[in-house]
Parts: C-alpha cells; sequence; structure tokens
C-alpha cells in the first residue's frame, strides 16, 4: 500500500501535489508586535483607525512571506509613524487567536523625531508603564495593558545588529 501511494505521489503534477499540500497544512498568520521604549522609559502606543474592540495598541502588523518578526516590526513602525528605531531582542511567540500568531519585538526609538502617522493611525502618544491614561488604558488589548501596568524591571539589553 505504502508504495502504490508512493508512485501515485510521484506521478501527480507538481502545481497538484503543491495545491494538495497547501489544502492539507495549517495555515497561520504571523504578525509582529514593536514594543518601543524612548530614552525617558516610555512607551509608544498608537490608536489604530481599523481595530473597533481595542483601537490603543503597540505599532504592529502582518510580517511578509520571508520576512523576520524584527525586521517586519520596524518595517511597521515606519509605516505607520515614520519613526526608526533599534531592536534590542526579540521575545516569544504566542498563539493571540485562532490562526494568529505574534511575536514581540523589543526596541527603541528617539521620541524627538517627527511623527508620519499613516492612514491606519488615527494618534500616538509616548506613555509611562505605570502611568498608562484611563483613555489609553480601556482601548488597550488585555495582553498589552497588563504588560504596561507595571514599570518595566530593566532598560532593554543590547541592539541586534539591523538595517532598518
Amino acid at each position: 500500500m505504502k508504495s502504490v501511494f508512493a508512485t501515485a505521489f510521484r506521478l501527480l503534477p507538481r502545481g497538484v501535489l503543491r495545491w494538495g499540500l497547501f489544502l492539507a497544512n495549517a495555515k497561520f498568520n504571523h504578525g509582529a508586535v514593536g514594543v518601543y521604549q524612548d530614552a525617558q522609559g516610555r512607551v509608544l502606543v498608537l490608536r489604530h483607525v481599523f481595530r473597533r474592540s481595542y483601537p490603543w495598541g503597540f505599532p504592529s502588523g502582518f510580517a511578509e512571506v520571508g520576512e523576520d518578526a524584527d525586521t517586519a516590526a520596524l518595517r511597521e513602525l515606519k509605516e505607520e509613524t515614520g519613526l526608526i528605531a533599534e531592536v534590542d531582542h526579540v521575545g516569544p511567540t504566542q498563539l493571540v487567536a485562532k490562526r494568529h500568531l505574534e511575536t514581540l519585538v523589543y526596541g527603541r526609538a528617539d521620541s524627538t523625531q517627527v511623527l508620519k502617522l499613516s492612514r491606519e493611525i488615527f494618534e500616538a502618544r509616548w506613555v509611562v508603564p505605570g502611568q498608562v491614561p484611563d483613555d489609553v488604558a480601556d482601548g488597550l488589548p488585555p495582553e498589552h495593558r497588563i504588560m504596561l501596568s507595571q514599570e518595566f524591571s530593566a532598560p532593554l539589553s543590547q541592539p541586534v545588529s539591523h538595517d532598518p
């Protein structure tokens, strides 16, 4: 039986094989979430146009095919705000919804840079962890609210070498 299946598999056209493998395997969206601190220890949060339940959150977006989480996070930050940042370290990847993975990326950005908000962003604010204004806190996803509910215990580590 095994050899019959193997023979049939080898005889199928490559396109049919690819389509079959695509249908048979799990599919996930992969997003990158950037947690960027400035020199004063404040963290950047954005009020997003297309998010209804939780309009506030860290800069984030989907990774493109073949793109690492740190590259995706820096690209999304630049697209959404015009800011340039450095990555300090890449954190965990978690399943946050059915078929949606997110990787946390921690970094530093200069808050004196001029913001150029994209059409996806209503507003940007630098907030002090542990002292987030109620209007922002109420609009944050639960996991972002928890992260910002207390001060970060230590400054972020050495940057990862990367060209934005």
